[in-house]
């Protein structure tokens, strides 16, 4: 297990390394600071990012019925790297292009098609023009009309050909890739960027990118989150308190590690995905889930998504559903089937093997929907149907928060 996981960090660091763009900084750093930028920040969505939600969103916790598509069913690959289910359209990154399954017939892109490479890192879409945006590791691609427009360093305001996510903003466009980040209103133009020489990061190494109203947050591979008030201009950074690479000293002190694979935001809730464990920050406070003392599937997580007050996760080791309360782990076994385990606060409270399953344990992404959840793995994209009974989809957030 340490093999794989530490040879999907040497790939990592091999590429940031080839780029010259690796550039740990060491010592002195506060848990929290801040610092305002000459870059004018980018029009914000109004509000509060920490309020409480004014209704709660039906989110599933279980999931007893599973399939998976693979190569055979229409992929390009079976190592499926993310995911994006928008009504009867699934679109599918992998590590050899981008596929669209609609109407059940399927459409595939590749580098040859003007992909900025095959290697598919993220998926967003565009909520004016519909246009999809494809993360990759040589540029960011704009699919728009059939047609596909790739963006690089060399033509536009991309900081760094590696991309590793883009989200959208109302009208903006947000990359994080291996040496800062960029914000492209599409319908001006207009590129606004950021690196370690105009804000708060110590490390320019931009994993993944959330937005809330009037926020954006940034995680970083060596430098834990760094948040943009876009009212403001100012930054805000949050960094492990502990300064230990190995260990968390303290739970709940702040962030659990300086290492970020990952953040989402929703309905008040900041999650920081590590390859030590889980973090979420309200605003006001920090809290550490692990899988020793949680029920996490496992504490090398690739992924988190949120929906609600709902984080799904994908690890090394496995699926896994958190809602603070209830964890909800998913492993495939080798004779075939699934193994569940429900904890509550900690405890133990129910296990169930299910004959099917996730395609892998290793899990890249999760797109979670009201009723199933979309899961990529390294052999196949498996989906998950919602169950009924106490962990099922008529189990409301209230009584979970």
């Amino acid at each position: 297990m340490m093999t794989r996981r530490w040879l999907w960090i040497s790939l990592a660091l091999g590429a940031a390394m080839s780029l010259g763009v690796l550039g740990f900084r060491a010592g002195g750093a506060a848990t929290v600071a801040t610092q305002a930028t000459g870059s004018e920040a980018p029009s914000p969505v109004l509000g509060d990012p920490w309020a409480e939600p004014a209704e709660s969103r039906r989110v599933a916790l279980y999931y007893d019925r599973f399939e998976t598509l693979t190569v055979e069913d229409g992929l390009p690959s079976n190592k499926v790297t993310t995911v994006l289910a928008e009504g009867d359209d699934l679109w599918v990154g992998t590590d050899r292009g981008l596929a669209l399954r609609r109407g059940g017939e399927w459409t595939t892109w590749s580098k040859e098609d003007g992909l900025g490479h095959r290697y598919v890192t993220a998926l967003a879409r565009h909520p004016g023009s519909g246009d999809l945006w494809v993360a990759t590791l040589a540029g960011l691609s704009r699919l728009s009309g059939g047609e596909i427009r790739t963006y690089t360093q060399l033509d536009s305001g991309l900081m760094n050909d590696v991309v590793y996510q883009v989200v959208t903003d109302g009208e903006l466009v947000w990359a994080a890739t291996a040496a800062g980040t960029s914000a492209l209103d599409p319908t001006t133009g207009s590129w606004v960027l950021y690196d370690h020489e105009n804000s708060i990061m110590h490390e320019p190494w931009c994993y993944s990118i959330a937005v809330g109203p009037a926020r954006t947050w940034v995680g970083i591979w060596g430098g834990g989150v760094v948040e943009l008030d876009r009212t403001t201009g100012r930054w805000r950074e949050y960094r492990d308190p502990d300064k230990e690479m190995e260990v968390d000293l303290l739970r709940d002190d702040g962030p659990i590690h300086d290492v970020t694979s990952f953040v989402a935001w929703d309905a008040g809730w900041l999650w920081q995905a590590t390859y030590f464990g889980l973090s979420r920050y309200d605003g006001r406070r920090w809290r550490t889930f692990r899988k020793a003392d949680t029920g996490l599937p496992g504490d090398f997580i690739n992924h988190v998504a949120a929906r609600g007050r709902t984080a799904f996760l994908g690890t090394d080791e496995g699926f896994g559903v958190l809602d603070g309360e209830i964890a909800v782990s998913y492993k495939a076994t080798e004779g075939g089937g699934t193994d569940v385990t429900v904890y509550r606060n900690g405890e133990l409270v129910e296990s169930q093997h299910l004959s099917s399953g996730p395609g892998d344990n290793y899990v890249l992404w999760t797109h979670p929907g009201e009723n199933e959840v979309w899961i990529a793995t390294g052999h196949g994209l498996s989906r998950g149907v919602a169950a009924t009974g106490p962990f099922g989809p008529e189990k409301n957030s209230e009584e979970t928060s």
